[in-house]
């Protein structure tokens, strides 16, 4: 079995993958969109280049939000117990 040293581990590398697909997904998926586009309206690369320019800007500003330490949108960040309080007492408290 895996002490809760472990798990706070695998947690904290769970959400930072979160993370960095979140900020992956934000920067491919208006591209993708934006290529859609071009065939459905049949424009050479008007709506791609619109898709690249948001994607690289919503992509940074998350970036940005992640290096100050805030989640990224749709990621929470784990909650925190005191360093004297077991997570037993913590649910007890929360009762």
């Amino acid at each position: 079995m895996s002490d809760s040293g472990d798990l706070s581990f695998h947690a904290l590398l769970f959400q930072w993958s979160a993370q960095a697909s979140a900020i992956a997904f934000e920067m491919v998926v208006p591209a993708v969109i934006g290529i859609g586009l071009d065939r459905l309206c049949g424009t050479v690369v008007l709506f791609a280049i619109l898709g690249v320019i948001l994607g690289m800007t919503l992509g940074f500003w998350q970036l940005l939000k992640f290096a100050q330490g805030e989640p990224v949108s749709g990621v929470d960040k784990p909650s925190e117990t005191k360093d004297n309080d077991s997570p037993n007492e913590s649910l007890a408290a929360q009762k």
